[in-house]
Formats: structure tokens, sequence, C-alpha cells
């Protein structure tokens, strides 16, 4: 089963759906350092320099001809736009936004490719769009069976608390049923594994990988340092006295309750965001050392695989590592959808 990935970043869904059997025949990225990272790691994906990675100037042709594909032998396009113009963090731009309409270029090239299914992901922010949810759903009538839902990546065994949208869709008019959830809270009823934690992904870094170049994390300040030593597991700034926060902690304007907090060692994390090396952006304090977490720890925290090099220095790693869809999630789907296709296939056989 063949994969066009659009909005490709490090790969992080592509892995995933190599890990259920898909082969990514063409990897469109903007992203200079991110089409670096999958050639290191994925040549084959054919991460594309063709006019620099940047999805709005291609066709559709042009993409099947890079792909090795023609029209109606694609089995999946897969990708999540850019989040920016949905996310809570931000303006909330929606299609306002120049990034926000890469919404319509997505969904304007899986109708042009015809691709037997297509995945989408994006932050739990679409939801509050709904003249984004209103185009997408008028885009695909009558042309593909959709569902959409926000999913927790926890509940799939990424040792991390991020909730997502991801919406399938097949062609016809049978739906890809989601796949269901294989872990849960360690006190779930329901007979689901537990949810994997911070502990389990940051052992399970090889030593010899926590050498690598390209595992960068913070330099802190003393003063800085000071203040992580008086926060305990589970805490935030909260904790620190009044004489110890800068202004902006004082007064509360900051962007929220996560700010400068420390990871529990037995709990997964919270959302990898693209600053995870920093701990003035959220609870990103490692649990037990006085420093914010390594750009290979947010990796793991993300469920990359131990090996998987990302090239660029820690502010562009960063953003490759939160921006992604963690794998393990990916992988999830991705069997959805394989058992989705091969049904479709049988049927037609």
């Amino acid at each position: 089963m063949n994969v066009i990935s659009l909005f490709s970043g490090a790969g992080g869904l592509d892995i995933g759906l190599e890990n259920a059997g898909f082969d990514t025949r063409l990897a469109i990225e903007i992203d200079a350092d991110c089409r670096a990272t999958i050639l290191r790691n994925r040549p084959h994906w054919n991460p594309s320099n063709v006019h620099d990675g940047d999805i709005t100037k291609f066709s559709a042709a042009e993409l099947l001809q890079l792909s090795g594909l023609r029209r109606g032998e694609v089995d999946l396009i897969a990708g999540g736009p850019p989040c920016q113009s949905f996310s809570n963090m931000g303006k909330r731009g929606g299609f306002g936004d120049d990034r926000g309409q890469l919404v319509r270029t997505y969904f304007e090239m899986v109708l042009a490719i015809r691709p037997k299914a297509f995945v989408f992901e994006n932050v739990q922010g679409l939801l509050q769009h709904p003249d984004v949810i209103s185009y997408i759903e008028r885009q695909l009538e009558g042309r593909y069976a959709v569902e959409m839902r926000l999913i927790n990546a926890a509940d799939f065994g990424v040792p991390q608390l991020r909730k997502r949208v991801v919406i399938i869709g097949a062609l016809g008019d049978q739906k890809v049923c989601f796949p269901a959830p294989t872990h849960a809270e360690a006190d779930s009823l329901l007979g689901l594994r537990p949810w994997v934690t911070v502990r389990d992904a940051l052992q399970s870094i090889p030593i010899e990988r926590l050498k690598a170049p390209d595992n960068m994390h913070m330099q802190h300040a003393d003063h800085m340092v000071e203040r992580m030593r008086m926060i305990k597991p589970g805490q935030n700034f909260h904790s620190l006295p009044m004489r110890m926060r800068p202004d902006c902690w004082r007064n509360g304007k900051h962007q929220g309750a996560d700010t400068f907090g420390r990871l529990e060692w037995d709990r997964p994390s919270v959302t990898i965001r693209t600053c995870g090396y920093n701990p003035t952006k959220g609870r990103y304090i490692h649990p037990s050392k006085h420093r914010g977490l390594s750009t290979l720890e947010m990796a793991a925290l993300q469920s990359f695989p131990t090996d998987y090099e990302f090239v660029g220095k820690i502010g562009s790693v960063g953003r490759q590592i939160g921006n992604a869809v963690p794998p393990r999630l990916g992988e999830a789907i991705g069997h959805a959808i394989a058992r989705h296709l091969r049904a479709r296939a049988r049927r037609a056989a």
C-alpha cells in the first residue's frame, strides 16, 4: 500500500504508517531541515526539493509524476497542515490566516488525486472553527465516507497526553473504522494496558544515543537551576516563593498553569510542543534533573524510534519533534486504514 505524504514534517506519521505496512512514495515538506531529517533516515520516501517543498506550487500531476503513480493508483494521502491558525496557543486566525488556507490545499489535492483513502491530523482547536469543518464536509460530500474524532495519543501507547483531531476518509460510502484504544489509566476497568509513562519512555533511550550530536538541551543560568531545584514532580512555578518569580509569573500574565512545571516519572507527559526543551514554555522540567528536556527525550515522549536521527539546531529539532504526529498513533491509524483497504480489495476481487 502506497502513500503520498503532504506536510510530512520530520516523518512521524509516515513512520507509523510504515509500521502498519504502508510505503511512502513521496514526501512533500517546505522545511529544509525536515527534508534533511527524512533524507538521513528514510531516503526512499523521496523527500522532494522541487519547488523547495512548497505544496502550494505543485500540481496534482506533478505529485503523481514524482511518486511514480497514476490517478487511481494512490492508496493513501496523509498529512497534517500547519496547526498555528487553529491552535489555542495562537491567534486562531483560521481561514483568515495564510497557513489556515493550507487546509484547502490539502483537500484540493485529495480531490484531484482521488486516493482510496486519506488521513488528516490537526489540533483540537480546529473544532472551534465551524467554517473550516463545514468546508471540509462540503468538499467531501458524495465522494468520501468521512469519520472525524478527537483522540488522545496516550490511549494508543504514546507516553504523552496529546489530544488531536483526526479525519479519515475513504472512497465510496463505507467509513474506515477508527482504531480502538489499546491503553488507559492504570485503574481502568476496560482491561486495557496502562498508559505508557515518562519513565518508560526515557529509560528506553540507549545510553550511547544520549551522546549523539542531535541530543541537545538548553544551558540554563544558575538562577534558573536554583528555581528548578524547588519544583517537585507535578508542581509548577506556583511552588516558587514570590521573590524568585519574574514579574510575569507574579501577576499571572503568562501562557498557562503548566509554566515551569516538572514532569512526573509514572505518568504520561503533557503535550510535547515545539519548545519542549524550554521549561518556561510548559511542564518541561526533567522529572529528576534540573534542566529542561533534551531533544531526544522529547522524541522518546513522542514515540519516535530511538535510532531516528534529527538534522538541525535545537530550535529546528524542537519544531520537528513537537509538530510531529506521534508514530505510535500513526501506526494505530495506519492499521485501521490498512484493514479497510484490504477488505475493499477483497470485495472488488
